[in-house]
C-alpha cells in the first residue's frame, strides 16, 4: 500500500483563512487535508503559516479554483 502524495496548494496566515480554503476546495469535490493532519509553519512553538495540501493529482484543479475565488488572498 501506498502513502498519497500531498502538495501544498496555498499557505494561509491564520486557521481561519485555511478552513475557508479547505471549504472552498471539499466544496468543489476536491480532498484537502483537514487542518489539524497538515504540516504547519511554526517559530517559537506557535503556528505562523498554515499549509492547505491536496492530493498532488487534484494540484492543478485546486490552483485554479482558488485562482477564480475573488476572496482567495493566501499566498502561494
Amino acid at each position: 500500500m501506498t502513502t498519497p502524495a500531498f502538495s501544498v496548494v496555498q499557505t494561509a496566515r491564520t486557521a481561519i483563512e485555511a478552513d475557508v480554503l479547505i471549504s472552498a476546495l471539499r466544496s468543489a469535490g476536491l480532498n484537502p487535508l483537514d487542518l489539524n493532519t497538515a504540516s504547519n509553519i511554526s517559530l517559537g512553538g506557535t503556528d505562523i503559516a498554515y499549509r492547505v495540501q491536496v492530493p498532488t493529482e487534484e494540484l492543478t484543479a485546486a490552483r485554479e479554483l482558488l485562482a477564480s475565488e475573488p476572496s482567495s488572498t493566501a499566498t502561494v
